[in-house]
């Protein structure tokens, strides 16, 4: 495995804002979930997860990778659950999913 170019990515816990927090879910529900398959967003779904992430506040960790000013991946764990790790695609293979998940 390639070494993680430290100055490359910086990993953190979500600050928990709307705005991350958005964009973290639609990350989940476009490329995590099974019916992301089928190239249409459910609103529906995608307001619960947002909400399930806001929850995570204080029920698990939300940790945040990211490169230049721009979230590339996270690690979701809710309820002692891991909900996802997710990096994408051009970013994986660098340790990023390792750092995320703590490892």
């Amino acid at each position: 495995m390639p070494s993680l170019d430290s100055d490359k990515y910086f990993i953190r816990d979500s600050m928990y804002n709307l705005v991350e927090l958005s964009l973290l879910a639609r990350f989940y529900e476009e490329f995590c979930v099974p019916s992301a398959t089928s190239g249409s967003l459910n609103k529906e779904s995608l307001s619960h997860t947002l909400l399930k992430m806001k929850a995570t506040e204080g029920k698990g960790q939300l940790r945040v990778a990211i490169h230049g000013t721009d979230p590339v991946g996270f690690h979701w764990v809710y309820d002692g659950k891991v909900m996802a790790t997710w990096v994408m695609p051009e970013h994986r293979g660098q340790g990023v999913e390792e750092r995320l998940a703590g490892h």
